[in-house]
C-alpha cells in the first residue's frame, strides 16, 4: 500500500512539472493563436477507367478503356488551372450491316477548376473531402482509322464522314471529380467528364448531323507537389525587464532627463499599422536630426514609442510602441549616435498625443540640447 501511495505521489509531481514546462512558453502570455493558412501549390493527377462514345448499339458495345494524366496548379482555396493529356482508343458500330470499328486518339485540353467544397463550406485545414468541377478545351488528334476504312471497302458501308490517315478534331468539355486526401501530399479520387466533338469524330453522321460525344469515368491518385497550407506563428505577450542604462562617460556636462515643456525641438517618425519597419519616407528626417547631433555633441535624445488605440490590444500595442522606439533606436546607433545619448520608452496606447488615430502611430524623438534651451522648429 505504501508503494502505491508513492507511486502516485511521484506521477503527480511528474504531471506537474511537465504542464509546468509545456503550459505558457518562456516568451509570455499567447495573445494570437497559430492560424492556418492556404498555400498556392503545383498537383498531378493520373488516371484511369472507362470511356463511352455515343452510337447505335448497346452501351457495353461502345465503351473502352481511357487514360488521363494532368498537372495544375491551385491559385487559391477556390480556383485553379490544368493542363490534361486524354485518350487511347474510342469504339463506336455501324448498325446495318453490323460492323465494329476502333481508331486512336489523344487529346490534350485546358480546364479551368473551381473547388466547390471550399466556396460552399469555407476552406479548412484538415477536411479530407474535397468536391471540384471544371470546364475548359481541347483538341483531339484522331488518327489510326483501319477498322472503318477496311469495314467501308469490305462491307460497302457509305461512312458520309469517313476521315483516313488522321483528323484533328476542336474539344469542349466539362466535368465534375471528388478527391480524398489520405496524406497531405496523396489523395485518391474519381471523375467524370463529358467531351463535345465535331460529327467527323466517329464517321458517321449522327441524328442531327452536327455534335458527336465523348464520355470519361476515371479514378486515380493526385499528387500535391510542395506544401498546400501552412500555420502562421503565435504571438505571445512580450515579457522584459528594464534594466538600467549605463553609466555615462565622463564628461565636462552630466546629461540626465529634463520635463518635456524644455525640449528643443522633436521629430515624428511614422509608421504603418502594426508595423514597426522605419521606411524610406522618413529617413530624411532621421539624417536631420543625426546631422543636428553630430553638430551639437553636448544635445541627446528621448524617443518615446506610441500605437494606434483604435487598433489592436493594449498588451500588444505596449509591444508595438517598445519596438517601434528600438528600431529608431537602432538605426541612430547604427549611423555613429553612442548609445548613452538615446533614451528610449514606450507608452504604449495609453497616451494618444495626436486626434487623428493614424497619427499615434508614432516615435516621438525629443531633442535635449543645453545649448539651445529655448524650443526652436525643426
Amino acid at each position: 500500500m505504501r508503494k502505491i501511495l508513492v507511486f502516485f505521489i511521484f506521477l503527480i509531481g511528474t504531471t506537474a512539472v511537465v504542464n509546468a514546462q509545456t503550459g505558457t512558453p518562456a516568451e509570455g502570455r499567447l495573445v494570437v493563436p497559430s492560424v492556418p493558412f492556404f498555400v498556392p501549390h503545383w498537383y498531378v493527377r493520373a488516371q484511369g477507367g472507362a470511356a463511352y462514345d455515343v452510337g447505335e448499339a448497346k452501351f457495353t458495345q461502345l465503351v473502352s478503356p481511357a487514360l488521363q494524366l494532368s498537372l495544375g496548379y491551385k491559385f487559391n482555396e477556390y480556383f485553379g488551372l490544368r493542363g490534361s493529356l486524354s485518350g487511347l482508343w474510342a469504339r463506336n458500330r455501324y448498325a446495318y450491316p453490323e460492323a465494329k470499328y476502333n481508331w486512336n486518339f489523344i487529346q490534350p485540353a485546358l480546364d479551368a477548376e473551381l473547388d466547390l467544397t471550399n466556396l460552399i463550406l469555407g476552406w479548412e485545414e484538415d477536411r479530407p473531402t474535397s468536391l471540384y468541377a471544371f470546364a475548359g478545351v481541347g483538341v483531339a488528334y484522331s488518327f489510326n482509322n483501319d477498322d472503318a476504312e477496311e469495314a467501308d471497302k469490305r462491307f460497302g458501308i457509305d461512312f458520309q464522314k469517313l476521315w483516313r490517315d488522321y483528323r484533328w478534331n476542336p474539344v469542349v468539355r466539362a466535368g465534375l471529380g471528388v478527391d480524398y486526401s489520405i496524406t497531405d501530399e496523396i489523395a485518391i479520387g474519381a471523375e467524370v467528364n463529358a467531351n463535345m466533338l465535331p460529327d467527323h469524330f466517329n464517321s458517321k453522321i449522327g441524328k442531327r448531323d452536327n455534335r458527336d460525344w465523348h464520355f470519361n469515368a476515371l479514378v486515380g491518385v493526385k499528387f500535391t507537389i510542395g506544401k498546400s497550407h501552412g500555420r502562421t506563428e503565435p504571438v505571445y505577450e512580450t515579457i522584459t525587464t528594464v534594466t538600467p542604462p549605463p553609466p555615462a562617460p565622463v564628461h565636462d556636462t552630466v546629461f540626465v532627463d529634463v520635463p518635456i515643456e524644455k525640449i528643443s525641438f522633436n521629430v515624428n517618425i511614422q509608421f504603418l499599422i502594426n508595423q514597426s519597419i522605419i521606411r524610406s519616407n522618413q529617413i530624411p528626417k532621421l539624417r536631420r536630426l543625426i546631422n543636428y547631433l553630430n553638430e551639437h555633441p553636448r544635445a541627446f535624445i528621448r524617443l518615446s514609442g506610441y500605437a494606434d488605440r483604435d487598433t489592436g490590444t493594449p498588451e500588444i500595442n505596449m509591444r508595438l510602441s517598445r519596438e517601434r522606439a528600438q528600431a529608431v533606436s537602432e538605426y541612430l546607433m547604427d549611423e555613429g549616435i553612442q548609445e548613452w545619448r538615446i533614451r528610449r520608452f514606450a507608452k504604449g496606447d495609453r497616451v494618444q498625443p495626436f486626434d487623428i488615430p493614424e497619427d499615434n502611430r508614432v516615435c516621438i524623438c525629443f531633442v535635449y540640447d543645453p545649448d539651445n534651451p529655448v524650443p526652436m522648429p525643426y
